[in-house]
């Protein structure tokens, strides 16, 4: 039997360090996980985007400058320099030749040097072109049914901006290199001979650089360069680009899983041209520092966990084990075998406990002895007692026969008064419990003002007004007839005109209210203190009813009831009591 209560306490135990412990444990380390892994996908998005955030400030800032470049060209000294483009278009060579001389030499001179620009053409209605500073490895075909080209002859004195990620001119051999072009279509306001079709700057950008670099980092991704139409403007990566068919380039964070890998992509918008930067990167990246941490994480947690289980093994076997010997004799004492003694073993303040505990064994059935003897001697002494006293049944058997030889008599006062007074001892003598329905209680009342008007030569009235939810609402027996027994002997006391009584029954909440009011003479404070204290010594019946009253009312309700006493003297006193609301169904 034992080892079976052994189990059952090894079992307990682990199920509740299970139930208390581990489970909570790994609830929060699960929490923890989720909001550690949001927070550092977060943050390592937020690395991403602060890239995309340079690098679109870098490209704006070169498609701003050159966008002021060109207008600055097109515009400025009266558009000196367009006319001066239109006088190239000639079929004489040499003049030709001369004009374009002219025409780089103004360039050079409005134009600040810089090693980013890489080439400026102006494209004539007739065909022709010329070229300043480098020549275009581009098709003149191409380049006119370009995207860009396009939008400015549609928006005259415009300024429209492309790309071009391959070689554009024969100088530039840099690989990758991006190269942003900007075009403007002058109407005849800016080119009076109207020989001008387009004027073009070629400017080489810092992104390709920077992409190269970024890319470096695995954390960051791949980073592209596209317009629209998913169509891809720069791409500095070894490996050909495949974005999702359904990438909405509207959302900032998109995510889709290929194959068995999940990607991130992220979109940032390049305002002025509507081109996106797109990084791709392998979602697993991302939460590569997240993985280290939760690996080191979970490994103390389960070196934690086996250390447990070693002391739990250690502390079941060398103070539990002893502890539940000690628990099964304290069961047996309490099934009333005193003759248990448990055998001294276990850690030193476990052969304490034990010591102690067959002491007490010893000691309580000393004292249960020495109990059990002042019993019987108690016992003895109250059959002494009871039987110098009138016994009760005898005292309400003698009334009955006074109340039927009155009967037969025809005597109905005497009668009356001795079923009364039947009623009144029949309660007082009852053993079958403490509390009763307030209709009982009402009933006895009844007879006791019955009495008391016989007394008094009917010298006051009563009047009760009890609604039928309140009759059988439990109440301690007899706490109404020594408050009225003090509306009477005391309140009507030395008054010349008929006392009244009222009493009232409701309820209020979930607690029973009884209200017993008088018209007699009052009280003071002084005397309200002194007829509620709990003295034996009193000499007036009345009072020591009243304490009575307020004493079983707290012994049985303790703080859940209320016992109030107002009163103004020479005109009232109001007693009420309020108590919980139980019926005796």
């Amino acid at each position: 039997m034992f080892t079976e209560k052994k189990n059952r306490l090894q079992f307990t135990y682990y199920s509740s360090f299970l139930l208390l412990i581990v489970i909570p444990i790994l609830f929060i380390i699960i929490g923890s996980f989720a909001i550690v892994r949001t927070m550092m996908l977060r943050s390592a998005t937020e690395k991403i985007e602060l890239v995309q955030a340079n690098v679109e400030k870098t490209l704006e800032e070169e498609i701003d400058n050159v966008s002021m470049r060109l207008s600055h060209l097109c515009n400025v000294n009266n558009s000196d320099v367009l006319a001066l483009a239109a006088q190239t278009d000639d079929s004489n060579a040499f003049n030709k030749y001369n004009f374009e001389k002219i025409l780089r030499e103004t360039f050079n001179y409005m134009m600040i040097p810089s090693d980013d620009m890489l080439a400026s053409v102006f494209y004539m209605v007739s065909g022709d072109n010329t070229y300043i500073k480098d020549d275009l490895v581009i098709p003149q075909t191409e380049i006119k049914q370009s995207k860009w080209y396009q939008q400015a002859l549609s928006n005259k004195n415009n300024v429209c901006i492309g790309s071009y990620s391959s070689k554009v001119t024969y100088s530039l051999k840099t690989k990758y290199q991006f190269t942003i072009a900007a075009g403007l279509s002058p109407d005849n306001s800016l080119d009076r001979t109207n020989k001008i079709e387009m004027a073009t700057l070629f400017i080489q950008s810092e992104i390709g650089n920077m992409l190269r670099e970024y890319n470096k980092e695995s954390s960051l991704g791949t980073m592209y360069l596209v317009d629209e139409n998913k169509e891809v403007l720069l791409n500095v990566s070894d490996q050909e680009i495949q974005l999702p068919n359904d990438l909405d380039l509207n959302q900032s964070i998109y995510r889709e899983r290929l194959g068995l890998t999940a990607f991130t992509y992220l979109v940032k918008e390049i305002t002025p041209t509507g081109w996106k930067l797109v990084s791709v990167v392998d979602s697993e990246i991302l939460l590569e520092e997240f993985n280290k941490i939760a690996c080191i994480i979970i490994v103390i947690t389960v070196i934690l966990f086996i250390l447990f289980y070693l002391f739990s093994s250690i502390f079941l076997k060398r103070i539990i084990h002893p502890v539940n010997e000690v628990i099964e004799g304290l069961k047996q004492v309490e099934g009333g075998s005193l003759d248990i003694h448990i055998p001294i073993s276990g850690q030193s303040e476990i052969r304490t406990m034990i010591h102690s505990f067959n002491r007490m064994v010893r000691r309580l059935k000393v004292l249960i002895h020495d109990n059990e003897q002042q019993q019987q001697m108690k016992h003895e002494a109250e059959i002494r007692a009871l039987q110098s006293q009138i016994n009760p049944h005898f005292l309400v058997n003698t009334l009955s026969s006074i109340r039927f030889m009155a009967q037969v008599s025809k005597f109905d006062g005497i009668k009356n008064m001795a079923e009364a007074l039947i009623r009144i001892l029949s309660c007082s003598f009852r053993r079958n419990g403490s509390f009763y329905s307030l209709k009982e209680e009402l009933e006895v009342l009844s007879s006791y003002i019955f009495l008391m008007k016989v007394r008094y030569s009917d010298g006051f009235e009563y009047t009760a007004d009890v609604g039928e939810a309140c009759m059988e609402d439990r109440v301690p027996r007899l706490i109404l007839q020594p408050i009225i027994e003090n509306c009477i002997v005391h309140g009507f006391s030395e008054m010349e005109d008929i006392g009244e009584i009222q009493l009232r029954a409701y309820h209020e909440e979930d607690k029973l209210c009884i209200v017993i009011e008088d018209n007699g003479k009052g009280m003071t404070e002084a005397q309200i203190r002194e007829i509620l204290k709990p003295k034996e010594d009193k000499e007036d019946n009345y009072s020591i009813g009243i304490s009575n009253v307020y004493s079983r009312l707290k012994l049985n309700f303790g703080e859940t009831c209320e016992m109030k006493i107002v009163s103004e003297p020479g005109k009232y006193t109001r007693t009420t009591i309020e108590i919980p609301r139980k019926s005796m169904g």
